[in-house]
């Protein structure tokens, strides 16, 4: 379902063209040449690092909606491919905001909000995120802050009964939060409405007693895990069943 939505995406905005100069710093973030040859790649060959420098130049508050539509298929193609656009996967669709829906026809949009979905039970299929050092919390916070519906993508993984799923769990228990502040994310770029969201997720006893479920199975089946993975998980175990039976 992800190929075909990325694939449609080609077909569905390829009427779209930057308008004149691109909307990026071309004095210090992005050669004048580098613009030029960005905007007269065919789409699909846009190599990621070139994306990249136009993605996080300096920009104006608002790009403008044909040039983004020129090149979110791409976006939408090497994200996917857990290739990044970005020095830091949160702000891979910094590009879109701010997002104006009256800006966009009912296909675009209906294109546009499947790819998270649809997106994030893929990232919940695989263990761990083939992405240097990213983890779960990356990728919601890149989410959010693309404006995509967080929880409509929480309940999602609430019904993903899968051990990978369940290591993302625990990822996002243990590592998600700032060890020191708790009420914060462990990423710089993530916020505090998006922390509130994700810990009272977190802490609904229907998450707790799937997740529940899911942690003793892997302890139990192992499934050639590290000790500290099994470690971790007989920890979390205990925390989710003290808390849910009040002890």
């Amino acid at each position: 379902m992800l190929t075909e939505i990325i694939d449609k995406s080609y077909g569905l905005f390829a009427k779209y063209h930057p308008n004149g100069q691109l909307d990026i710093c071309t004095n210090c973030c992005m050669s004048p040449a580098a613009a030029v040859k960005l905007a007269s790649l065919p789409v699909r060959e846009i190599p990621k690092d070139l994306l990249a420098e136009y993605n996080d130049g300096a920009k104006p508050y608002k790009t403008r909606v044909e040039e983004i539509k020129h090149f979110l298929p791409r976006y939408l193609d090497l994200v996917a491919q857990f290739e990044f656009p970005t020095h830091s996967a949160e702000l891979s669709f910094s590009r879109l905001v701010p997002f104006d829906q009256n800006e966009w026809t009912k296909e675009e949009l209906d294109l546009l909000y499947q790819f998270p979905k649809e997106y994030f039970k893929h990232c919940l299929s695989i263990y761990p995120i083939p992405s240097f050092n990213d983890s779960i919390d990356n990728i919601l916070i890149m989410l959010w802050k693309a404006g995509f519906n967080i929880n409509e993508l929480l309940t999602i993984w609430e019904n993903e009964q899968t051990n990978e799923s369940a290591l993302h769990f625990r990822d996002l228990h243990f590592h998600g939060f700032n060890k020191y502040n708790q009420i914060k994310l462990s990423s710089a770029f993530g916020d505090k409405e998006l922390a509130d969201i994700l810990r009272i997720w977190l802490e609904t006893e229907t998450v707790k007693q799937n997740f529940a479920d899911l942690i003793a199975r892997l302890i139990i089946e192992k499934n050639k895990l590290a000790d500290t993975d099994i470690n971790e998980l007989n920890i979390l175990y205990d925390i989710i069943r003290t808390k849910k039976d009040g002890l």
